[in-house]
C-alpha cells in the first residue's frame, strides 16, 4: 500500500469519538502521537505551540467542569440550525469524554509567533491522524470558552488554548457523516466546476 493511499484511508475512516473506554495504553505511544505534531510544518519553521499531556484525574474533572459550564452558555446562545443539529447527534453539554478518556491533549499556541494558529493547527492535524494510525480515537474539542486553562495549567500569558483532545479506545462507532461534499471543488474561479479548462 502506498503511503498516499495510507494517508487518504486514515483520513476516511477517522471518526469524532465521544464516547471512550476508560482502558489505559502505553504513555510510550501517547509521546509518539504527540512527536508527530512536532514534525508538521509551521510558519517561519517556529513550531509556535505547546503540548501538555493530561493523566491527573483531578484535574481532568476540573476541566471537565469548566467545559461543561462553558458549553452550557455556548448551547444556549447557538443559532437555531446549531441547536437542531446538536439535538440530532445528541450532543449535550455533559462531556463524560472528559474524564472517561484515559488521557487529554491539550494544545496552545504562541500568539507572539507568526502564523501561530494556522501552524497550530497543522500540528493538531499530524497527532489526529498519527493517533488513527495507532488505533485510537479522538476528538478535536472546543469548549464554548478556553482561557480557564490558562490559570489552571500554567500556561505563560503568551499561549492560548486552541484545543482539547480527549485520547484513547472507542466506546462507540458512528457512521461517518455523509453531509455533501460535492460543490467544494472549483477551477481558476469561485463557481466554476469544469476541469477541462485546466488542460
Amino acid at each position: 500500500m502506498g503511503v498516499i493511499r495510507l494517508i487518504q484511508d486514515l483520513m476516511k475512516h477517522r471518526r469524532s469519538i465521544r464516547k471512550f473506554k476508560k482502558n489505559k495504553f502505553a504513555i510510550e505511544k501517547l509521546c509518539s502521537i504527540v512527536n508527530a505534531g512536532l514534525l508538521a510544518p509551521s510558519g517561519a519553521d517556529q513550531s509556535p505551540y505547546a503540548v501538555i499531556i493530561i493523566n491527573d484525574e483531578q484535574l481532568k474533572i476540573e476541566i471537565r467542569q469548566e467545559c461543561e459550564l462553558a458549553d452550557k452558555y455556548f448551547h444556549t446562545d447557538s443559532p437555531r440550525w446549531l441547536k437542531e443539529w446538536f439535538a440530532k447527534k445528541n450532543i449535550t453539554p455533559e462531556k463524560l469524554f472528559l474524564t472517561d478518556a484515559p488521557f487529554l491533549i491539550i494544545v496552545a499556541g504562541n500568539t507572539t509567533m507568526p502564523y501561530w494558529l494556522e501552524s497550530t493547527w497543522i500540528a493538531i492535524t499530524y497527532i489526529v491522524l498519527t493517533a488513527e494510525e495507532e488505533g485510537l480515537c479522538t476528538l478535536t474539542y472546543t469548549p464554548g470558552r478556553m482561557d480557564f486553562l490558562v490559570p489552571l495549567l500554567d500556561l505563560p500569558k503568551e499561549y492560548n488554548p486552541v484545543v482539547i483532545i480527549p485520547i484513547g479506545y472507542p466506546d462507540e462507532y458512528p457512521i461517518k457523516s455523509e453531509n455533501e461534499k460535492e460543490n467544494k471543488i472549483f477551477f481558476n474561479k469561485f463557481g466554476e466546476t469544469n476541469p477541462t479548462r485546466l488542460s
